[in-house]
């Protein structure tokens, strides 16, 4: 419980800039693995992934000792330290922004044509094929559709989709090509935010930085994008 108490007392400090690191906890999936008046160390037992964040120089230390250097999926939260996880990892960091809704309300969706369903098993493989990321296999989708995917359907056929990734990040949106310049990325962005609320779970998704036409659309539905950046390290 100590440990437990000092995590939040360090998240609390933090602002959103740790939000994912929030839902970890909230769920009960975030094992603390260090927590000082200075640095946080997080294992997520659903992703394996490693979240680390530090204010200090002692506690970066601790708290990066205690990460196995063949960890293969980790993130941090500050770059001043970026060099060190690197080298201990032996992986170079991808940076990203975070969004987060912070408004009270749940937002509303836009009129629009077509459907909107929970993805079923069934659309594991569809799915997988359309997903433009090379870690979004049939296994990975599957586990998605467990948590909860959600397809935006012309008739009887899928026009998109958007989904949460393991660690409680929402993603995986993809509209596919003939029903692309419709709003339909703008319809399933909101939809996956209702969702996570409806849920109690913190709606905030992640962005390289340099996914211009992402970031504009997290801005467009009213999410905030945290101006700093967090890294995250996989093969």
């Amino acid at each position: 419980m100590r440990e437990l108490e000092m995590a939040a007392d360090y998240l609390a400090r933090q602002g959103l800039r740790c939000v994912d690191m929030l839902e970890l906890l909230r769920r009960d999936s975030g094992s603390v693995r260090y927590a000082g008046r200075d640095g946080l160390l997080l294992w997520d037992k659903e992703s394996g992934a490693w979240f680390l964040s530090a204010r200090s120089e002692a506690d970066l230390n601790r708290a990066l000792a205690l990460i196995p250097q063949e960890a293969r999926l980790a993130t941090c939260h500050e770059d001043w330290y970026l060099d060190a996880v690197e080298r201990h990892l032996g992986l170079k960091g991808r940076a990203f922004f975070q969004s987060v809704w912070t408004k009270e309300e749940s937002p509303e969706l836009p009129p629009f044509q077509g459907e909107l369903r929970r993805l079923g098993p069934e659309w594991a493989e569809r799915v997988a094929e359309a997903y433009c990321q090379t870690f979004g296999d049939v296994d990975y989708i599957l586990g998605a559709i467990d948590r909860g995917m959600l397809g935006l359907f012309d008739g009887e056929n899928l026009a998109g989709f958007i989904g949460v990734h393991d660690e409680g990040s929402l993603g995986m949106l993809e509209v596919l090509p003939p029903y692309r310049r419709r709003g339909y990325g703008l319809v399933l962005q909101l939809a996956i935010i209702r969702a996570a609320l409806a849920e109690g779970r913190y709606a905030y998704g992640q962005v390289a930085e340099h996914n211009a036409a992402s970031l504009a659309l997290q801005q467009k539905v009213g999410m905030t994008v945290c101006p700093e950046k967090i890294y995250w390290f996989m093969e």
